[in-house]
């Protein structure tokens, strides 16, 4: 060959091939496009190269040289952020890590399961279901990875019994962005002992709620609970948003739930309807729906007994609230998790051009009312439909306020609206108390104009330590 006219060959993709496989490394434009975006409203942008790792190993070596070259790393699993959290903000390395999907333990009797980062919830549902076990499945695509929603804060089937996922995390296995290998919680003690994070310092939170900017998580140990025989779902319907958060309220005090919801009529429906579209008049603005699993038919009957004395005491208050029955179709998109019914992101934005985002919060629930109004006024007003949703967390009066908010992304000028209408809605959440969870840049922005300047002294310290060449998904954290 004509060394005149042959392809120069790439120095650091040659390394990352002698680290992963020539097969497992690449730097092809068609290949990097696949990474480059998600559904969301942030800008796609190319990584440099692709690996594709399969064990810790080579987590480490990649690591280790990106480090010492100061290249940036992205870590990868499914893809299924609707938050932009993956793409890569200065190019750099994007480490796909969906092929170390091992379940390498599930231990009934201490209630753990021990997973790689690519196991998704729909393989790690499959092997607990056959063992009687569960766990908080989203209403997520099943291909999701549980670790990546274990460490960004995410929601689950059993939010309002156990907590968030993260709460449920047990132990973890990190490599950090210099290379070295470190576990935390018991497995730190006792190599094979997965079971606690406590009572030792809880240095997990190094690695959670960091958007894969303090390192990469290779194993991890979660809590995994009995499945009870017997559901029992609730639902009701109202006319306001206040209503529905007094109902939620007061059912959330006899934590007999493991999970209690609300949404808007615009996201009850499958796909939302874009642009706005009026409600009609004979629906309901809210429906609820709060699920209970229990052992006996008499633990069944008595949680009834509580939901149906809690409905008597709204309807004292004069509250428009009604007894529902929703289809069964949708009952199994809410408990069969992970679902086909609404499993899929895509299923929300059919008519809306591919693109969904969202103004995801953790938010005080008597905030939720006031928050609501301003969200509604400030869609409709961008011609986007107020599809939100609203969920108790951990039989406490705080939780998730959320709008799925759909547009077309083949539309610069849709785009920027959604965009815009989301950081609007946003800055009413951050200005009553709420903090947005998976946060895009835009929002890590918004949220560091309100921070305690000691928070922000503290953050960077953090990641300076752990990453003193800002290699790891540099830029995320807005700081």
């Amino acid at each position: 060959m004509d060394t005149a006219t042959a392809k120069k060959v790439d120095p650091v993709l040659l390394q990352l091939q002698g680290i992963v496989g020539e097969k497992n490394a690449s730097d092809a434009k068609h290949i990097r496009y696949a990474y480059s975006y998600d559904l969301s409203f942030v800008e796609p942008k190319l990584p440099d190269y692709v690996v594709m790792v399969q064990n810790v190993e080579q987590v480490q070596e990649v690591l280790k040289f990106a480090n010492q070259e100061k290249i940036p790393v992205i870590p990868y699993t499914a893809g299924t952020n609707i938050g932009g959290l993956c793409i890569p903000e200065r190019g750099g390395i994007l480490m796909d890590l969906k092929q170390m999907n091992k379940i390498i333990d599930i231990d009934v009797a201490d209630g753990v399961a021990v997973i790689e980062p690519g196991v998704s919830h729909a393989q790690l549902a499959a092997e607990l279901t056959k063992l009687g076990l569960r766990f908080g499945w989203p209403v997520g695509p099943p291909s999701a990875s549980v670790s990546s929603c274990a460490i960004s804060h995410g929601i689950g089937g059993l939010n309002a019994r156990y907590g968030l996922q993260s709460q449920e995390i047990t132990s973890m296995e990190v490599v950090l962005p210099t290379g070295e290998l470190v576990r935390v919680g018991s497995c730190a003690i006792q190599k094979n002992a997965w079971h606690s994070t406590l009572p030792l310092p809880k240095l997990d939170g190094l690695f959670k709620g960091w958007l894969g900017s303090s390192g990469v998580v290779t194993k991890m140990g979660v809590n995994v609970h009995p499945a009870p025989p017997l559901l029992k779902i609730f639902t009701v319907s109202c006319e306001t948003v206040e209503e529905m958060y007094s109902y939620m309220f007061n059912l959330s005090n006899y934590e007999i739930c493991d999970d209690i919801t609300a949404v808007s009529w615009w996201l009850s429906q499958v796909p939302i309807p874009y642009p706005y579209t009026p409600k009609p008049d004979d629906a309901a603005e809210w429906n609820s729906y709060a699920t209970t699993f229990s052992w006996t038919e008499a633990e069944r009957d008595a949680r009834a007994e509580i939901w149906e004395k809690v409905v008597a005491e709204e309807k004292a208050k004069g509250s428009s609230i009604e007894i529902t029955h929703y289809p069964e179709e949708a009952l199994k998109g809410r408990t069969q998790l992970p679902s086909q019914v609404v499993g899929s992101t895509k299923n929300y934005c059919k008519q809306g051009g591919a693109g969904i985002s969202w103004p995801g919060t953790f938010t005080p629930a008597k905030k939720w009312a006031p928050v609501y109004t301003r969200w509604r006024e400030i869609l409709i007003g961008h011609n986007l439909s107020p599809s939100v949703r609203m969920s108790m967390y951990r039989g406490v009066h705080y939780g998730m306020l959320r709008a799925m908010i759909p547009f077309n992304k083949q539309s610069k000028e849709e785009t920027e609206n959604a965009r815009q209408a989301i950081v609007e809605c946003l800055r009413v959440d951050l200005d009553e108390g709420g903090i947005p969870y998976k946060p895009p840049v835009d929002f890590a922005k918004e949220i560091n104009l309100r921070a305690d300047q000691g928070y922000l002294m503290l953050l960077k310290r953090v990641k300076n330590m752990l990453d003193p060449n800002d290699i790891m998904n540099p830029g995320k954290l807005g700081i």
